[in-house]
Order: structure tokens, then sequence, then C-alpha cells
């Protein structure tokens, strides 16, 4: 996912920091079911928010739902 978080960015940790703090994931056949708790700081501000994703087993597709 923090990878997936970065492409938003172009990969510059300079303008925001992602920190998974915990994974609950669902294994199914074809992908995992994913919810994530993710600390996020930037210049000027900083939170803590919930994010969930549907990931295929390759990891190659990120599907967010939330």
């Amino acid at each position: 996912m923090t990878s997936f978080l970065y492409k938003g960015v172009n990969n510059d940790s300079s303008i925001i920091k992602y920190v998974v703090k915990s994974v609950n994931y669902y294994e199914d056949k074809t992908y995992y079911e994913c919810e994530f708790v993710v600390f996020n700081h930037d210049r000027k501000h900083d939170t803590t928010g919930q994010m969930g994703a549907r990931i295929s087993k390759d990891f190659s597709i990120v599907k967010r739902r939330f």
C-alpha cells in the first residue's frame, strides 16, 4: 500500500510521508481484501486514517475502496 500511495506524489517523500501502522486482510482465490491504518504527514499537517483496498495476488493491481 505504501508504494501505491507514493505513486500519487511521484515517489517524492519530501512532499508527504506515509506509514502503514496496521493491516487486516482476507485472502480470496485471486485477491486480498485489505484494510489499513495509515499515518500521513505533510509539511503542515499530520493525520491517521483508514484505507481499504482490493489487491491482486501478484500485487500488480490495487483498487481502493475508501
